[in-house]
């Protein structure tokens, strides 16, 4: 366990954020939950092989994570908002329908 393990634990954490973060982009939101599970575990694991080492060589990478987390979460909370504006429109559509219909 060392500061050079988890140096390659958080590329390939930023690595998969930034996957993450171009699949949002296309709208590919299973693909971005994929993708945010393995970066996940991949982060434990930095956090693991960090155990009783100094952590401010990887400070610069870990804020980018950060940084890059935060977007992506941004842009998912976007999506949640959309899709919830559009159950609520669908669920009035049928509502209205509904009346229109028992008026007929």
């Amino acid at each position: 366990m060392s500061t050079e393990a988890a140096q390659t634990h958080l590329e390939e954490a930023l690595r998969l954020v930034q996957e993450a973060l171009a699949a949002a982009g296309s709208g590919e939101w299973e693909r971005v939950s994929e993708l945010d599970v393995r970066c996940r575990e991949v982060s434990k694991a930095m956090g693991d092989e960090l155990q009783g080492y100094d952590p401010r060589p990887l400070l610069p990478g870990l804020v980018r994570l950060r940084e890059r987390h935060r977007h992506l979460l941004a842009l998912a909370e976007g999506h949640r908002d959309e899709l919830a504006r559009a159950s609520r429109e669908s669920r009035r559509g049928r509502q209205g329908a509904r009346a229109y219909e028992d008026n007929t």
